[in-house]
């Protein structure tokens, strides 16, 4: 995550300082020579700052915060068309206007909410969008952008940690780091984010399959209303023209307010396309946006768990290794301590070998310790290393073991001193990780409540507006058809 710091350039001070409004005042058809295709871009005014970008550039900016910051929720921009859509829309200028004009007004709402938002808007790399005379490709391919890592799992994302560490960075990228599935279950999950995700996979559920569906679904109907009013006022008004006197008049009456009724009815239909379906449309995919971002939380603490497990199994292995070790010591003593008796004793009989009297090992006055330490120690010997099976089996484990391992002791001890290494790793890492989780918890939660107090007010504004809509289309409706039926009463009996 970039730093929440000022940059103090010039979109910077017109953004915080002037408060300046982001506006896209045109649109401009532009033509690619070379791939025989052509775009449109979009005209972009902060104070006296201009610039332009296509389509294409504000996807391209939108990945790049979420990538900079994907613990915080990012605004979302107009879906992209499908080339279905495109081939419909070739055919039906009108239709083609509406759209560019429908994401003109939700690009410049995408730019505004990003302007607004406390880290988003202080990020240099949007700034740079906004500026005039700037390559956007260049942007993409340098610095911070060009330093990120392709998983963002890799790098510390809160503003607590020292995201810019280098050495932070150096340890999560580390192979010993486990990198979680999607499909992980959480051992401990935390319940407030619990709550979070099951309301927000509801609301998300909800608002796409049933508020945004139900919506663009009376918006078809009312554009159908209004193409039918436009025809029947026509065919009143050729009907008016077989008539005479007060009956002309009031057929030609009638139709001029079925005309105005479809006037009306398409400015209402413009209206809430504007002012209720787009906000909806936009919440629709602000959900989405909120389930990635859980869902990225929900990452960042399977880290954390899959690295102390990690590190539990490592220490068990340790702890397998080290006894193993000491087990080997003993061992190794013990023969040690076996072939120093038995020197010993070999000695001794050598000694008692000297004496042809005493040769035959029994005890005599010059050698009374003959008996003890020739044929029954080694019996008693022999006895102690190969008494039963397993005996026998952990020998020839032993001599199997040498033939596969040269060395097996430098092995073992090689084997510790990697082990203790990946060790102090995976403590580095799971105190970056634990650190980094803590603060992006803190800070997403933040994000949510700024979100909600956003949602409530934008929900309050959009629930007016389609009230404002009803009630501008019925009052003007009222008053043409006043009008007509004061023409129809001039009828005679």
């Amino acid at each position: 995550m970039t730093n929440k710091s000022a940059c103090n350039c010039k979109i910077d001070r017109l953004i915080y300082h002037d408060d300046e409004f982001i506006f896209i005042t045109g649109t401009q058809k532009q033509s690619n020579t070379a791939a025989k295709k052509s775009y449109i871009t979009y005209d972009i005014r902060v104070g006296d700052v201009e610039t332009k970008h296509r389509y294409s550039e504000f996807e391209s900016l939108r990945k790049s915060l979420v990538k900079l910051h994907p613990n915080v929720i990012v605004p979302p921009i107009p879906e992209k068309h499908s080339l279905v859509d495109y081939a419909a829309l070739q055919t039906r200028l009108r239709d083609d206007l509406f759209m560019i004009e429908k994401r003109k007004r939700m690009l410049q709402t995408f730019l505004n909410r990003v302007a607004k938002h406390p880290d988003l808007g202080r990020d240099h790399v949007f700034h740079r969008f906004l500026e005039s005379g700037v390559q956007w490709n260049d942007v993409l391919h340098s610095p911070p952008l060009s330093l990120l890592p392709s998983n963002p799992l890799q790098m510390a994302v809160s503003k607590d940690s020292d995201a810019s560490a280098p050495g932070n960075a150096a340890i999560l990228n580390s192979s010993l780091i486990p990198t979680p599935t999607a499909a992980y279950t959480l051992k401990n999950p935390d319940p407030q984010f619990e709550q979070s995700e099951q309301f927000t996979y509801r609301i998300a559920n909800y608002m796409s399959n049933n508020l945004e569906k139900s919506q663009r679904k009376v918006i078809r109907r009312l554009g159908e209303l209004a193409n039918d009013y436009a025809e029947l006022g026509a065919v009143y008004n050729g009907f008016s023209l077989n008539e005479s006197g007060a009956v002309a008049n009031a057929i030609e009456k009638i139709g001029q307010a079925v005309d105005a009724s479809y006037t009306e009815t398409g400015q209402m239909v413009k209206t809430l396309e504007s002012e209720f379906a787009e906000p909806i449309q936009e919440h629709s995919q602000f959900a989405q946006t909120i389930k990635q971002v859980l869902r990225f939380r929900h990452m960042k603490h399977a880290q954390v768990e899959l690295i102390e497990n990690s590190l539990k199994n490592k220490k068990e292995r340790l702890e397998t290794l080290l006894e193993m070790e000491s087990e080997a010591r003993r061992l190794e003593e013990a023969i040690t301590r076996e072939r120093t008796i038995g020197s010993n004793a070999v000695d001794i009989d050598e000694i008692n070998g000297g004496n042809s009297e005493t040769g035959s090992g029994e005890a005599t006055e010059e050698n009374p310790y003959a008996v003890h330490h020739t044929e029954p120690r080694l019996h008693k010997s022999r006895s102690r290393n190969w008494n039963g099976p397993m005996q026998v089996i952990n020998a020839v484990g032993h001599t199997i073991q040498g033939i596969i391992d040269v060395d097996p002791e430098a092995t073992r001890r090689n084997q510790i001193g990697k082990t203790k290494d990946a060790m102090g790793v995976l403590e580095e890492a799971l105190e970056i990780t634990r650190k980094d989780l803590a603060g992006a918890s803190v800070e997403l939660q933040a994000d949510l409540d700024r979100f909600q107090r956003e949602k409530i007010k934008d929900l309050r504004n959009m629930l007016i507006a389609y009230a404002k809509v009803h009630i501008r289309y019925c009052q003007q409706n009222l008053e043409s058809w006043k009008e007509a039926r004061l023409e129809v009463d001039k009828i005679s009996n």
